[in-house]
Formats: structure tokens, sequence, C-alpha cells
């Protein structure tokens, strides 16, 4: 959206209707790349200006077939609690949320909205301007000549229709989905941008980032295009400049969408990962990198992967190994690239032998941490690559103690001695349930808000809040260590038995913690829910080593300060809750497969310290000897010769 935008004046809109006439456009320095696929129906390209005039243009374009039959085009759906038609219309949502709710592969912003300020949440109620139509359903009527003045249409089969000016609107019957544009930039393959020149000093006319749609004249191919801007890689286009590259990339007629901090294209990745294609303003207006605006209308394309030569990949993956199995039609190497980044760094040995079933076991992996991967197979002088990515199990059994919404005491008195297992609360409000709060904003995705903490929904509220709640504990202590999971808000203290287990938030030691202090952050930094405790954003710390010596057998005491922070409106709320996990060490015995190919088979297993036996008769207790080696690491291929069983010893 571009901010301080005007509406359009009416003069503009009757010359419209009348000037449609072409003017030479410089094209010297503007290059776009061929198409380049990316899924079934949709293709890539980028543009440049190759910074002429010394103004540097950053161009990305998707271009949709829309006579592919598997192609399914979305819009943002209209709300479906209190509709308001000018009033609530759609939810807000980020691109990415968008393309996670609704399954796509790419999606970019569309419409004009409000309100559209840059620190509006998502799930924002707002209204969208101009004809929006989502799967058959209305989610806005043209009511008026406003912001939002071209329009595309599409049937139930994606057969569109160009409306350059929706005044007075255009019969919608038979439309199943539709998204309205501010202004034509694009008739019968001729630059109209031109029409504009005599606005040029309303904001919109300006140089900005851009957003896009252009159909080819057969009708065929939607293009979906963004300009980037307020950067460096990109100062943003003017109208012109944004018809130009339009018609370069095959439009025919096309329209200027949102824009500004807006903005956004993405597509998913190999995982089904949403990844931006261009680079958005909005993180940089807001200092938050990598976020992305919440819009009120986004439009979303499906469309069916590409075929790969690399079939049937499968991981299974252990505590500090993994096995990548795939398939390929033609007899290939083998070799898998991992490693904790999407650069990879390592990668297993290179299997030489031609083979359509192919296996590769990574190993030194670290416990329930996250890995990239890529399996490589060639083909003479062919390569194909493709990955993903995987967890290792954490080798821990996880046994719930108390959950979130479990029972404390509280107070809110500047005690002493309150941390200790002995202290006696019987003067203390509750036992109530998690989570406490004095919290009454609705925008924001919260965890359960059960018990409202004194002195209500008024200010000034406590500076430190108390909290206790005693567990059970039995067994032994060994490969044994706590995990709590927290929602706080702002900063916290955690005692257990009345030593100090952890600090969030608040001064680090040796700073005394008092009843005074101040907590010296709030939660969920770098998110749209900064200062608010979210449910996208616990506070999640695990005790180990020497501080398990605090817990005893029977009856243990968890005692919580949760401070607030100093001034502002963000000290006026709290929000607490806590869970409490006990997790003890666990040996996973793997299984071992095995896959025949040829006169070869494959045996191939997930886990380390383990070795190979083999044996000729099954029922022979006595009859199992390890494999020539000895063989400890996966996969180990053999000849096939006769029976024989396999087996691993630990």
């Amino acid at each position: 959206m571009y901010c301080g935008q005007t509406t359009i004046s009416m003069k503009s809109i009757v010359a419209l209707g009348v000037l449609v006439f072409s003017v030479a456009v410089a094209r010297a320095a503007n290059t776009v790349t061929p198409w380049v696929p990316v899924f079934q129906g949709i293709d890539q390209a980028t543009g440049t200006n190759e910074g002429a005039g010394d103004v540097t243009l950053s161009v990305n374009a998707l271009r949709v077939d829309l006579q592919n039959p598997d192609i399914q085009l979305r819009i943002t759906p209209p709300i479906t609690n209190n509709y308001v038609p000018d009033s609530r219309e759609t939810f807000a949502q980020t691109p990415r949320e968008f393309m996670r709710e609704h399954g796509v592969q790419v999606a970019i912003n569309s419409g004009y909205f409000a309100p559209g300020s840059y620190s509006m949440t998502s799930g924002t109620p707002v209204r969208v301007e101009g004809v929006v139509i989502s799967e058959g359903r209305l989610v806005s009527a043209q009511t008026r000549s406003n912001d939002s003045l071209s329009a595309m249409l599409f049937t139930t089969n994606n057969q569109p229709y160009f409306v350059y000016v929706n005044w007075p609107a255009t019969n919608t019957n038979g439309i199943f989905n539709a998204v309205s544009g501010m202004y034509p930039l694009v008739s019968n393959g001729v630059n109209i941008s031109y029409v504009y020149t005599n606005s040029m000093s309303d904001t919109v006319h300006q140089r900005q980032p851009r957003t896009a749609f252009g159909l080819s004249e057969d009708d065929r191919y939607l293009i979906l295009m963004t300009i980037d801007g307020r950067q460096e890689l990109s100062d943003g286009a003017l109208d012109y400049e944004t018809a130009d590259f339009l018609l370069l990339f095959g439009a025919w007629k096309g329209m200027n969408m949102d824009g500004g901090g807006s903005t956004t294209m993405v597509k998913v990745n190999e995982c089904g990962d949403p990844v931006d294609v261009n680079q958005n303003s909005f993180q940089f207006a807001v200092g938050r990198p990598g976020s992305q605006r919440s819009i009120g209308c986004n439009f979303g394309v499906y469309a069916p992967a590409l075929p790969t030569a690399i079939k049937e990949l499968t991981v299974l993956p252990g505590s500090t190994t993994a096995t990548i199995t795939w398939r390929t039609d033609m007899d290939a190497t083998t070799q898998v690239e991992y490693g904790p980044t999407p650069a990879y760094g390592n990668a297993t040995p290179l299997d030489t032998q031609p083979r359509q079933f192919h296996v590769a076991t990574v190993s030194g992996l670290v416990p329930g941490s996250n890995y990239y991967y890529r399996a490589i197979s060639v083909v003479g002088s062919d390569e194909y690559r493709f990955g993903c990515r995987f967890s290792t199990t954490d080798a821990f059994s996880r046994t719930l103690v108390f959950g979130i919404t479990n029972r404390w005491k509280y107070h809110t008195n500047n005690l002493v001695n309150w941390k200790t297992s002995d202290y006696d609360d019987t003067s203390w409000f509750g036992p109530s349930n998690a989570c406490f709060h004095i919290e009454n904003t609705a925008s924001v995705p919260f965890p359960p808000r059960n018990t409202l903490l004194p002195p209500g929904f008024v200010v000034p509220i406590f500076r430190t809040y108390y909290f206790r709640t005693p567990f059970v504990f039995s067994g032994s202590t060994a490969g044994l260590s706590l995990t709590f999971s927290n929602y706080i808000d702002d900063g916290a203290v955690f005692y257990l038995n009345g030593a100090e287990l952890a600090r969030i938030r608040v001064p680090p030691t040796p700073n005394v913690i008092t009843n005074g202090t101040f907590a010296s952050g709030t939660p969920c930094g770098g998110t749209p829910y900064q200062n608010d405790a979210a449910v996208i954003c616990p506070d999640v710390f695990t005790i180990t080593g020497s501080a398990m010596t605090n817990l005893v057998e029977g009856t243990n005491m968890v005692a919580v300060e949760v401070h607030n922070v100093s001034g502002g409106t963000t000290s006026q709320d709290i929000l607490f809750g806590g869970a409490l996990f006990v997790n003890r060490q666990q040996i996973a015995n793997p299984e071992l497969f095995i896959a025949a190919e040829g006169e070869e088979s494959i045996l191939y297993w997930n886990g380390q310290g383990f070795t190979l036996q083999q044996s000729s008769d099954f029922s022979a207790t006595n009859n199992w000897s390890d494999v020539s080696g000895p063989v400890t690491q996966s996969p180990f291929t053999v000849t096939n010769a006769g029976t024989v069983f396999y087996r691993l010893r630990n």
C-alpha cells in the first residue's frame, strides 16, 4: 500500500475513456530473462533496467498458464463471522500465512485495502476496494469509483476477462474469482500509463515499489509482476516503467495493483516452505528483516510440482544418523549433501556403482536438530538433485509433569523467602488456572487466558507478580533433564526448591533481583507480536547437569517471579503460564532394511554403534558371526548367493 495515497481524480478517469494512445518508450536499457518453469503451468523470469538513468529496478515475474487444467486460483476469502460490506470483509494476512493456509505454490499481494497501518497485525478485519470474488463468494463489490478502477475476472475454468475501468460496475454473473487493480497500464499491447502524467504529484504515481497483473494477447497467460523499491537494490518504478516491463513479459493488457510496502511475491521451495521471490520494503521500514506486511487481499496459484528424475525420496531419521533412499528410472550414482543450513557443507562418499535404488546414510548428527539435505544422482553428463530437510530424534522420552493451564498460587506483595518448598503460602490467592494475565488485546494469538490478576484492567498494575506450584517426582535423576516451556510478558526468574534455575529478560547475574526490578526486554521480538506473549514465540529452556541436584524425591516446588518493563503502554499488561517436562535418555534400536537389485542387495539402517552379523541358519542361536570388516556403517552391499540372514548387534 502506498503511504499517503490519494484517490485518483475523475478527470483522470474520464481521460481514460477517450485517451488510449501510443507514446514511444525508451526500452534500450530494460531487459528480461527467458521464462524458466518452476511448477507445472508456472514459469518465472526476472528483469532489470541495468541502472539506466541513475535508477535501479529489480523486477520479478511469474507467468501462469490459465489453460493448464491443474492450475487453480485462490484469492483471500470473505470473513465468515460477522461479515460487514465495506467494513469487515477479510482478515489481514501476510502472503506467507495465506500460502500456508491455502496450500498454493505461489502467492502475491493484490488489491488495495483499508485500514493500512504498518502496525496492523494478522487477523485484523479490513475492507477491500473494488470487486473481489473468491471461489464464487463475494468478498467486495464495486460500489463506487474509488482507488480500484480496473479488474480481472475469471470463470470456473480460469477464462479471464479484463475490465479497464469497472465503473459502472460490470456484471459478475458466472464469475468464480476476481481481483481489482488501481488503474490500467497496458491496453492492446500499448503502454497507456502516460494518461496519468497530469497526476504525477499524487503519491501513487511517484517512484514506488510496484505490483502489477497482466494478460497475454490470447488470454492464455496471467502475468504476475513485482518491482522492488525504497531500497538500495531497487529504487521503485513509475507508471510507464511498470507498463513497459509488463509488455516485455508478454502482457497485452495490464493493471497496477496495490504496491508500496505491500509488494510481495512468494513461492514454495522443494520442502513446501514459503520463500520470498522479491525483497519487500516493509521489512526495512519497520526494522524487522524477513518480515512481511499483513494485507487485506492475497492472490495465490495452486500448481503441481515439476516432474523429477529423483522419485520416492524418503528419510528415516535416528538420533545421530539418517538413512535417505530414492529411486531413478535409469542407473545412476548415489550421493547426499547435508548440513545444518541450506549451504549443506557435508557429503556422503560418492557411490559410483550405477543403480536405480539408492541408499545413503548420513552420520555424526546432533540429536533433536534440524538438517538440510539434497540427494544427487548422475547419469553420464546429466546431474539430478532434489532435497528438503529432516529432524533427528532427540534420544529422549519426554513426560509432561504439568501443562500450560496448570494451577498456581499467586501474590503481589514484596515477600521474603517465598521461593522455598517449606514456605507457608496459605495466605496467597489461588490455586487458579494459568495463563494468568492482565491483557485485553484481541488481535494477538494468545495462549489461553484463564485467571485475571489484580488489580484487573486498570492502571497502574504491579511491577512484579509471584507464582508457586508443587509437583511430585520419583525415580533416578541419572540422564535426566527438565524442560520448561513458558509464555511470559515481560521477564521472569525461575526457581526450583529455592535455587535459581533461569532468568528470562531480566538483568543477568550477579544483579540482585528485587520486587522493584524492571524487566530488561519484551517477548516476541522481531515478530508482528513484539511486546506481547504470543503462541508463536514461547520461552523454552532446559535444565541439565549440576542444576538437577535441586530436584528431590517427593514434592518439589517451582517458584516464578514475573516482572514488567519500565514505562510506556508495554508496562501495563502481564501474562504468565508455564509447562514442565521430564526428559529421560533412551536408546532406540535401529530397524534393518534390505533392498535387492539385480545380483546385489543393499543392507541399511539408521543407527550408530551397531555391527552387522550374518547366519545361514536363522534357527541356530549360536550360529551368528560378524560380517567381515567388521561392518559398522550403513549402507552395505552384498552379492546375492543363497539364503543368508542378517541382524545387528549392539
